[in-house]
């Protein structure tokens, strides 16, 4: 339970990651399932919660597209479930979070010829997860914006 807690100290985790730390210490399965159900009762380890805060931190500051989002999730070894619903609940429109994004991106491309441009943007925001069909919508939006003076 101490090694679980120390591990849970520093971030909130998955149950899969606080499984996965305490088979690789050498606590047996019997174990490690007594010590998740305790932390379960007491709200130290929650997927749906964990997999909300991940949601919400991506979203923000750096955000990351639904498609890395969700892959982060499962890497953390949220389930498919979970994955889906808090994703519905908790993400939101994928265009209205890569908007900030972009805008920020587009301003340091500032004065770049189309092509340069929608090359740039596009493969910037795709990398970042999004969709190549939001990245493209952006792209267009944008360029009225920032793009090259006529």
């Amino acid at each position: 339970m101490a090694m679980a807690l120390r591990f849970l100290a520093s971030r909130a985790r998955s149950e899969a990651e606080v499984r996965r730390r305490l088979a690789s210490r050498g606590v047996d399965d019997e174990d490690i399932e007594g010590v998740l159900e305790r932390l379960r009762a007491l709200g130290y380890v929650d997927d749906a919660e964990f997999a909300a805060a991940v949601i919400q931190s991506r979203r923000q500051g750096r955000a990351r597209g639904l498609r890395l989002v969700e892959d982060e999730l499962r890497a953390k070894g949220v389930s498919d479930e979970v994955v889906r619903e808090a994703l519905e609940h908790w993400y939101g429109d994928e265009m209205a979070v890569a908007r900030p994004v972009a805008e920020r991106q587009a301003g340091r491309l500032q004065g770049r010829g189309f092509g340069e441009f929608r090359q740039r943007l596009g493969a910037f925001l795709v990398r970042r997860g999004f969709e190549h069909a939001t990245a493209e919508s952006l792209v267009t939006e944008l360029w009225e914006t920032y793009g090259a003076p006529d």
